[in-house]
């Protein structure tokens, strides 16, 4: 009997433990400046209507302190490729300051 208990406990040990996390791969999007970005907890992205009607839905990246990039939605235009061109505009918004508002436009 003591043998028996003496095995119950090394597997319960065994199974108590844990395995390290993965490593982090690339980007599981195809849109990795967007998931760095969201990742790093600095900033934020709206996707939604403004309440504007002439503006319509629209995609928004800012952090803290700025918009860096504020997008309409074109006509005809799907919310991969609005993601799209989010994800273009929001690299050099990050590393260079251009900053990109279709919303404020003069």
């Amino acid at each position: 009997m003591a043998r028996a208990a003496r095995n119950r406990s090394k597997t319960t040990a065994q199974k108590r433990r844990r395995t390290p996390p993965a490593p982090k791969r690339g980007a599981s999007t195809p849109w990795p400046t967007i998931e760095e970005f969201l990742d790093s907890e600095e900033g934020d992205i709206t996707l939604g209507a403004i309440n504007d009607a002439s503006l319509g839905y629209t995609a928004v990246a800012s952090d803290g302190h700025d918009m860096l990039v504020a997008l309409v939605r074109k006509r005809g235009e799907t919310l991969h490729q609005l993601l799209d061109r989010l994800e273009r505009a929001l690299g050099p918004a990050l590393e260079d300051g251009i900053h990109v508002d279709e919303i404020n436009e003069p």
